[in-house]
């Protein structure tokens, strides 16, 4: 009986065990089946041990020289008083050099969000002063950072340094937008040495020369405050302290928003200043070079840096502020749900950076420029002196040329700017800016005693401004127009007057569209213009661009409401009948493989019979499944494309890694600002060549990015993905990222089209009001140009409103301007699809063509392509959505045609 039970017992615990393996089997063939068939996040763990190419390593060599190259042009010294830098050093005499701050030894060399990077490499401020500049550090204040960033402690004891780290996971940390700083009593501490002296005392016995590092990060849905952007009273201190016991001091700017640096004029110690954004993985050893003179700056700035950011017009409508200068709230309408409805108003028109404080020191005797700004747009200086002399101008059949003249009068070899500007006739009918920058270029190397002569063209259209009050179209005011050479935005050098016998208006009743046009431009944004009350040159205080949003504009319209949902039209509605059914799902005798559509125009009938063969699910899966990834058709040989984030790389992440099933990790280049700082759109065009061969290595024919939002104000936590302030050199510059991916067979996304000059609120209905002329002549700018100079496949649109309209869901803005307006052809994706206002229906009526729907992939394949699909069978609405299905493919495989996987 005992043996029986026994017997019993053990058969128990064989079927519990047995029912254990078994489950955990089964948890194990899930998690595989989920990992490898459902998703490719399995393929992505995998790749992360495996080792890197040959094709791989020599791409990441060559990227690594770009950084350099870019940083070595990109760099900016703004200050050099008494000529104090370079420092002269030797392998037997080094310089000494006592470092402060915590951002020396915790460098910024990326910040967050979507273009996440592996910063683990990167070379460390201090490493590459020694070893690349041959400087020797004082270590004793190295080990008093290190352990106070470790573990706050105030100590000099030795210890290993801290790791990289940036602000460069997914979403950013926000407590690594400031650094706390080692306080003022460590500096003051007599026992951290036996004999009673404090570090500072040693410090000035190791060298009379100081340098102070401070930075500021960024990231997705980050704001900076005015508050941020100023010394906190611990880095005032540092300063205070530094720049009073030493009499060389100088200042290394790891920030790539501007910041206020009115403490200047308080320490004449402080004789040097660099600016060098977030430096990407060896843009410090150009940093070392520059202050051992084996590199000569000849970076320029890309904004204009001021005294008090509150006085930027944009302040007042940025954000809610309190008396600390801290945000306290976002605009927000009072009877929108709570979580939706935020607004934001460009009420100061074009007057954006130096457009504003140039007119307003040009028109407004009581302005005071030099107490409101410190150092001017396009500022920057060198080693050597240079002499630049206007030569000649030149104009053939409207298209205007300088003739510009380059002497190196000093004793150093090096490069220089030219910045060409116009000042356009005023008659009050058309707002217009005293200073608008044409056209530019960098120099060669120049060495002392030798002259070059550029020659620099543009067309009178490009001075043209855009009136959306009057003739709704673009014009060329009859007038003198001033073309200046200038140092910068400020100092006029030189100029030439053009003269305008009569106004040219550019539509069809008049001039017709400008030459670059395929329609002539006119209103596409009306809705938009909802606050009337725009900056002028009457400078009005009481005007909204200064005082901000008033009680009234707190209350939506019901128009505003009834914006933030999105009703399908019918066919009916639409004007559509039975016969305009287009042809779907052929079957050819012959079937049209991509391969066959390899360079083939987009005007070509040939692709309207190849798209004629794409079935319903196959169109829906075309448009509803893009993120990272744009979708495979195995049976007509189209490919699956691989397009991870960037904007400072082009590598996977723990968002787009498990989407695309790859690892592939390229070098983390500079922030676009240093790019845009060279001035130099060769060097735009270096880089994405460089991107587009560590493309290929890594299996990618798609790059979400460029980012080229406007830098409107210096408190956006995306500004360093951005460019600049300015709209031209943002796109000359942008133009030639496109341009060098594009011929490496890769589709570079610009982004985010348009108006995302904010992040919080801008993925909750942001409502952004702006007038048309502001629209076109800022902030869609640097889009056009990359467009029309850069040949961009590919267009992310934004999250934020446009009017009444999302920016992804706009028929204006993806239809009438990008596509009727610029000749755009390829495909526009959106941006993370994944908040309620992002209709899909919308964006493919409007003219977007792919949702980035993030989800799809985590279930099984299928999300927001089944809504396209469903309305693609729906009786109500299936001509218009079948015929938007079929224009969106074509202009997605129209891409991907033209994809080194093609070639």
């Amino acid at each position: 009986m005992m043996e029986q039970k026994k017997k019993k017992k053990m058969r128990k615990k064989n079927k519990a065990l047995l029912i254990s393996v078994s489950a955990v089997a089964l948890l194990f063939a899930g998690i595989l089946y989920y990992g490898f068939v459902m998703t490719s996040s399995g393929y992505w763990l995998i790749a992360k041990f495996k080792p890197d190419t040959e094709e791989q390593k020599l791409s990441y060599s060559s990227a690594i020289e770009t950084v350099e190259m870019i940083t070595d042009e990109g760099f900016v010294l703004m200050q050099n008083n008494d000529n104090f830098l370079p420092l002269v050093t030797t392998e037997e005499d080094k310089a000494k050099i006592n470092v402060f701050g915590t951002r020396s030894v915790v460098t910024l060399f990326n910040s967050g969000g979507s273009t996440a990077t592996d910063v683990t490499n990167a070379v460390k401020l201090e490493d590459a002063l020694q070893e690349t500049g041959n400087f020797e550090l004082n270590q004793d204040l190295l080990y008093l950072h290190y352990n106070f960033y470790k573990n706050g402690k105030v100590s000099v004891d030795e210890t290993s340094a801290p790791k990289n780290r940036s602000d460069s996971e997914i979403l950013g940390e926000e407590e690594n937008l400031i650094l706390p700083e080692v306080p003022k009593e460590a500096y003051e501490n007599s026992s951290l040495y036996s004999d009673g002296r404090t570090i500072i005392d040693h410090a000035k016995d190791f060298s009379h020369t100081a340098m102070i590092v401070v930075g500021r990060g960024g990231g997705e849905y980050v704001d900076l405050s005015p508050a941020e952007l100023r010394l906190t009273e611990e880095e005032a201190d540092m300063v205070d302290i530094v720049s009073s016991n030493f009499d060389n001091v100088i200042l290394i700017i790891n920030s790539a928003n501007v910041m206020e640096l009115d403490f200047l004029d308080d320490y004449p110690s402080i004789k040097s200043v660099i600016w060098i954004g977030y430096p990407g993985e060896t843009g410090t050893k150009s940093l070392a070079k520059i202050l051992n003179g084996t590199v000569n700056p000849s970076g320029r700035l890309v904004d204009t840096w001021v005294s008090d950011l509150m006085n930027i017009p944009a302040a007042n409508n940025y954000r809610q502020i309190n008396e600390e200068g801290n945000w306290s709230g976002l605009s927000h309408y009072t009877n929108a749900p709570e979580e939706f409805g935020y607004f934001d108003h460009l009420s100061e028109g074009i007057y954006v950076g130096y457009k504003y404080y140039e007119t307003r020191h040009d028109t407004d005797e009581s302005f005071a420029y030099d107490e409101e700004v410190l150092f001017s747009f396009g500022h920057g200086l060198s080693y050597t002196t240079f002499e630049k002399e206007l030569l000649s101008m030149d104009v053939k059949d409207d298209e205007i040329t300088l003739r510009i003249a380059v002497r190196n009068i000093g004793d150093a070899t090096g490069k220089d700017v030219i910045q060409v500007y116009y000042n356009p006739p005023y008659t009050g009918e058309i707002e217009k800016a005293t200073a608008n920058l044409v056209t530019f270029t960098k120099t060669n190397e120049i060495d002392p005693g030798d002259t070059e002569i550029y020659s620099l063209s543009f067309t009178a259209e490009d001075m043209a401004s855009y009136d959306y009050q009057h003739h709704l179209a673009y014009v060329l005011e009859a007038g003198e127009y001033e073309i200046m050479l200038k140092e910068n935005a400020h100092t006029k050098i030189d100029s030439e007057f053009y003269t305008v016998a009569e106004d040219v208006i550019y539509n069809d009743e008049n001039a017709g569209s400008r030459s670059t046009d395929k329609q002539a431009a006119t209103n596409q944004f009306a809705d938009a213009h909802h606050i009337d009350d725009y900056l002028t040159r009457e400078w009005n205080p009481a005007s909204r661009a200064f005082t901000g949003p008033q009680e009234e504009d707190y209350v939506a319209s019901q128009e505003i409401l009834d914006a933030m949902t999105y009703v399908v039209p019918t066919d009916e509605e639409l004007g559509y009948t039975a016969n305009d059914l287009p042809v779907y799902g052929q079957e050819l005798d012959t079937p049209i493989m991509l391969s066959d559509m390899a360079g083939v125009d987009y005007d070509d009938p040939r692709w309207d019979e190849f798209i004629s063969q794409l079935t319903l699910k196959e169109l829906a899966d075309i448009s509803g499944t893009g993120a990272y990834q744009l979708a495979e058709i195995e049976r007509l040989g189209v490919p699956k494309t691989l397009q991870p984030d960037g904007t400072m790389a082009i590598a996977s992440n723990i968002y787009s890694g498990p989407i695309m099933g790859t690892e592939g990790v390229g070098v983390t280049y500079p922030t676009p600002s240093i790019l845009a700082a060279t001035w130099n759109p060769d060097a735009g065009y270096l880089m994405g060549t460089s991107i587009g061969i560590e493309a290929q290595a890594f299996g990618y024919s798609g790059w979400y990015a460029p980012a080229m939002n406007i830098h409107r104000t210096p408190f956006n936590g995306r500004n360093f993905e951005y460019y600049s302030e300015d709209g031209v050199l943002s796109g000359k510059i942008a133009a030639g990222v496109v341009s060098g991916a594009r011929e490496k067979g890769v589709i570079s996304y610009i982004k985010h089209f348009a108006l995302n000059e904010r992040e919080l609120g801008a993925r909750e209905t942001l409502f952004t009001w702006a007038n048309e002329q502001a629209i076109r002549e800022i902030y869609l700018k640097p889009f056009e140009i990359a467009v029309k100079e850069g040949g961009t496949l590919g267009v992310m649109s934004s999250f934020n409103y446009i009017g009444h309209d999302w920016a992804g869901g706009h028929e204006g803005l993806l239809t009438e301007v990008l596509r009727n307006e610029w000749g755009f052809e390829g495909l526009v994706i959106t941006d993370a699809n994944m908040y309620p206002h992002m209709d899909v229906m919308q964006m493919l009526y409007a003219g977007g063509d792919v949702t980035l729907d993030v989800m799809a992939v985590w279930q099984g394949g299928d999300n927001q392509n089944k809504i396209m699909l469903a309305a693609a069978e729906d009786p109500a609405t299936e001509i218009a959505a079948i015929k938007n299905l079929q224009r969106a493919s074509k202009n997605v495989l129209y891409a991907v045609s033209n994809t080194w996987k093609m070639q």
